[in-house]
């Protein structure tokens, strides 16, 4: 079944089945420790009001796990940096933009001046800027979306709007089919991406014939 083809009813409960079994016990595992909530929903509202200053560095180092730590890569404070730098014109833009400002036109924007090498990053701030119409993508929720459909040569990672577009209609069918906030069910899909990632580290290597 590829990304592009819709989910058949039969296909659904057997995605269903998988969640049942494993949604409580991977929900659990998301810390609101490491992702503080509180602070997650200010970043929305800021992002989204396209507020003159937002908190770039702490939006940031939330998504990057890195809350509460002062010693993260250099990399990611030129990061930061760069983005600071680029947030008034950023914004700019998007007021003055009236029926083009809208999630896609967002991404790439900051897609033309960050680079592919951003994406999760560049998806991240997407994501702040319209949280109603966009969702949080990474490796992780991406990988267990594509486990549970069975996707036949799946990518490792998301790369472009498409993903995005795709995990949206996924996570919106999945969360109403098993009747939980998507929100919520996104949690659940991050950490049970997590976790096949982990279970693929640790299975052995097959031998070559």
């Amino acid at each position: 079944m590829g990304m592009d083809e819709p989910i058949k009813a039969v296909e659904w409960q057997r995605v269903l089945n998988e969640v049942k079994a494993t949604y409580t016990s991977h929900l659990v595992l998301y810390s609101y420790q490491k992702y503080p909530a509180h602070e997650y929903e200010g970043f929305k509202k800021t992002f989204s009001a396209l507020a003159e200053k937002v908190d770039l560095s702490a939006a940031l180092l939330w998504k990057w796990g890195h809350w509460g730590k002062d010693n993260f890569p250099s990399k990611q404070r030129l990061l930061i940096s760069e983005i600071e730098s680029l947030w008034p014109s950023f914004r700019r833009w998007a007021l003055s933009a009236g029926a083009q400002f809208t999630p896609e036109a967002t991404f790439q924007w900051w897609d033309k001046r960050l680079g592919r090498l951003r994406y999760i990053t560049i998806a991240y701030l997407t994501h702040l800027i319209h949280p109603l119409q966009v969702p949080i993508i990474d490796q992780h929720n991406f990988r267990a979306m594509n486990h549970l459909r069975q996707t036949p040569s799946a990518k490792k990672k998301p790369s472009n709007w498409c993903d995005i577009v795709q995990l949206k209609l996924f996570l919106k069918e999945a969360s109403e089919r098993y009747q939980r906030p998507d929100s919520e069910f996104d949690k659940y899909l991050m950490m049970y991406g997590r976790a096949l990632k982990s279970r693929k580290v640790r299975s052995p290597r097959k031998e070559q014939a």
